[in-house]
């Protein structure tokens, strides 16, 4: 006959009943704020497990979450060893398995002690331990993110196993809403990070003046990266210049922490790697660096310092140092650091385009002048109807001034130098040069011995006159002896007569044969030979100096020297070189009419300006003047530079002309014979295009309009 149930233990049992109930509501109550807490992870899974764990008296457990890498890792536990998972052989191995079996499946299981799933793919999956063992998911839109893993005791009766399990679900539960909530936190602040770097974009990307976006880069950078000061530094010249200081409206460039940032920036730069300071120096820096990193940080308190060298890809193959720099500061940095410098690291990759993009802009030569060039551009309608616009307008503005603007006509007129008392030497007939008695640039006075030459013909005339003469000369003696020895008077008379004619015969022969060698300059003892004799000067250049004539030919012996000559071939060429000196020009016969047009009708003494360069010193550029009178008054035929005959008029231009400037005058060291010089005749103001153009014009006339 059984015993009825006593009402003192089922009071008991309803009373432990509700407190476990209570216990877990609590826990549900407090699982929930925790759910919806901003906590930190390790602190929201550490205190959620402390919860489930004492809402079910639970003895253990763990929290396993997903890796990035797809694997499970712990993330906190409770009193895990006490359930001596490594008891058994294996028993590690098996439990990994049943939490990856549990993962994959995403579903709950609940094993009795040293059970197992059943499952046998390599090693089984189970329980190692003698506790039961409860496994929920934590999942998101059905994606398992981790899982919850509590052990109980074994002395409780599957209800309430089960009951253990359903509670452990809903705390898995409140798992993923945490995940989500920081999910969405999460995103939330990326999206007001993104906001923010777009913003910040923007900003350092809206102007291409490297000044003010450094201070963007400065100010706005400083409040992304959470830090207290960023400084932008912009290289100049390969050298670093700060530009900007967050917090500062103006750089003080002469201030000493100025200065030693600036030295910094250099070594850091010409180094090429990004400097970390943490409060502690890096020996194995170089020396440089190390060396103006001590320098900054005594005058300056940072206990975070970053320096980062801002290289754009545009110039990775490029030789020397990045173009800017990103030197960031913290006086009070947080225990980590790593988030501080992965933002800074974000906002020099955004940084280092701009200021890149800003440099370049900066290096563009007459930027002043192109920027307006550009703004105009775009104001007429794009690239292309700014071309077209600029192209009519050019051609219009060239055509107005090819034909309204006065510009002075020059015609060509090369000539060499000369002196102005000049002459050459002609022999007085024919001969041959025997014996030269100059040299070149020899000088001498009037009458001085230039050339010895000989002449058959004059000594075949010598010495027939010679023969005469003695013939004459006997005749005379004759008469006269027979004069002396005579005593008939009628023969004497006779043999006077005969006599006087003879002597008439003897003075005839000797004056003519003294004619002839003062006329030919013939030496009296050598029958033949005649000399030539320098000429006399001109009697206006003899008052005004002292003349003296100069041999000007180079080339005299190699040309006449044992050769003949006849009275019309120059042998030698004299001038007076201390004398006035001009240039000798040859116009081409096309030029000599606009020449002569360019002379005043009303003013028969005006000269024409030309301007001269010596090609012994081409770089100058020397005056002349051109009379009219000085133009030969018929042209001449004139080799040119292909062999054909090209007549010109020889004109004369003088260099010592009262109205040209001292200055413009040819010097003293550059008069030298039969030095080439190239001339320009300025034949007063025509319009631009016939100025410039004129050979065209003439060839276009001459060629076709004149045809038709």
């Amino acid at each position: 006959m059984s015993q009825p149930p006593n009402p003192t233990d089922a009071l008991a049992a309803e009373q432990a009943a509700k407190r476990a109930s209570r216990k877990i509501d609590e826990a549900f109550e407090e699982a929930a704020k925790l759910a919806g807490s901003d906590l930190p992870p390790t602190n929201f899974y550490q205190d959620l497990l402390a919860k489930v764990l004492g809402g079910i008296d639970a003895p253990a457990g763990a929290v396993w979450l997903k890796t990035p890498q797809g694997f499970l890792q712990l993330q906190c536990q409770i009193n895990i060893e006490a359930v001596n998972i490594d008891r058994h052989k294996g028993g590690r191995q098996s439990h990994n398995e049943l939490l990856r079996q549990a993962f994959q499946a995403g579903k709950t299981m609940l094993l009795e002690p040293f059970g197992s799933t059943g499952i046998h793919e390599g090693l089984p999956a189970g329980n190692p331990t003698e506790f039961v063992v409860l496994l929920a998911p934590i999942q998101i839109e059905k994606e398992t993110v981790g899982l919850i893993e509590i052990w109980t005791e074994p002395r409780w009766d599957v209800r309430v196993q089960r009951t253990c399990l359903n509670y452990l679900v809903q705390m898995a539960g409140f798992a993923s809403a945490y995940v989500k909530n920081q999910q969405g936190r999460k995103l939330v602040g990326q999206e007001q990070l993104w906001s923010q770097l777009e913003v910040f974009a923007r900003d350092i990307h809206s102007s291409l003046d490297p000044t003010r976006v450094a201070y963007q880069i400065a100010n706005e950078g400083r409040r992304l990266i959470g830090c207290d000061r960023v400084s932008v530094g912009v290289v100049h010249d390969k050298k670093a210049k700060i530009e900007a200081v967050s917090g500062s409206d103006v750089v003080e460039k002469r201030s000493s922490l100025i200065q030693t940032m600036r030295r910094l920036c250099d070594a850091v730069l010409a180094w090429g790697e990004k400097l970390v300071y943490q409060g502690t120096q890096d020996e194995s820096l170089p020396p440089d660096v190390l060396q103006t990193l001590d320098d900054y940080l005594a005058e300056s308190n940072s206990k975070l310092l970053v320096v980062q060298p801002l290289r754009d890809e545009r110039q990775k193959d490029l030789p020397g140092p990045a173009r800017s720099v990103l030197l960031m500061e913290c006086f009070e940095p947080p225990a980590s650091v790593d988030p501080l410098i992965s933002r800074m690291e974000v906002v020099a990759r955004h940084a280092t385009s701009a200021l890149y993009n800003a440099a370049e802009l900066r290096r563009i030569p007459l930027r002043w002048l192109w920027q307006p060039i550009a703004t105009a551009q775009a104001g007429l309608g794009g690239k292309t109807k700014a071309i077209v616009i600029a192209v009519v307008a050019g051609v219009g503005l060239l055509i107005g001034a090819m034909v309204f603007v006065p510009y002075p006509l020059k015609l060509e007129a090369n000539g060499q130098l000369l002196p102005r008392e000049r002459q050459k030497i002609f022999p007085p007939h024919e001969g041959i040069v025997k014996q030269f008695q100059v040299k070149p640039n020899d000088t001498f006075r009037a009458g001085h011995n230039l050339a010895i030459l000989f002449d058959f013909e004059l000594q075949s005339k010598l010495d027939q006159l010679s023969k005469e003469i003695q013939a004459a000369q006997n005749g005379v003696d004759m008469y006269n002896n027979q004069i002396s020895s005579t005593n008939n008077p009628d023969q004497r008379t006779k043999l006077i007569g005969d006599r006087d004619k003879a002597v008439v015969t003897l003075l005839a022969k000797n004056a003519q044969r003294a004619s002839m060698i003062e006329n030919y300059n013939a030496s009296p003892n050598n029958p033949g030979y005649f000399g030539l004799k320098a000429p006399r000067f001109n009697l206006a250049q003899a008052l005004n100096h002292t003349p003296e004539w100069t041999v000007l030919d180079a080339d005299f012996k190699e040309n006449f020297q044992n050769k003949p000559v006849k009275p019309n071939e120059a042998i030698l060429r004299l001038g007076d070189k201390n004398g006035p000196w001009e240039i000798e020009v040859k116009i081409p016969q096309k030029n000599i009419a606009q020449i002569r047009q360019a002379f005043p009708a009303n003013d028969p003494s005006a000269k024409l300006d030309v301007d001269l360069i010596v090609m012994s010193a081409p770089t100058e550029k020397y005056k002349g003047k051109l009379a009219f009178d000085r133009i030969a008054a018929e042209a001449t035929p004139n080799k040119d530079d292909h062999n054909e005959s090209a007549p010109v008029v020889i004109a004369y231009v003088s260099l010592d002309d009262p109205s040209i400037p001292p200055e413009s005058r040819v010097p003293p060291e550059l008069l030298v014979t039969g030095v080439e010089v190239h001339g320009k005749v300025r034949c007063g103001n025509h319009a631009m295009g016939y100025s410039l153009f004129y050979g065209l014009w003439e060839f276009l006339y001459e060629k076709v309009v004149f045809f038709f």
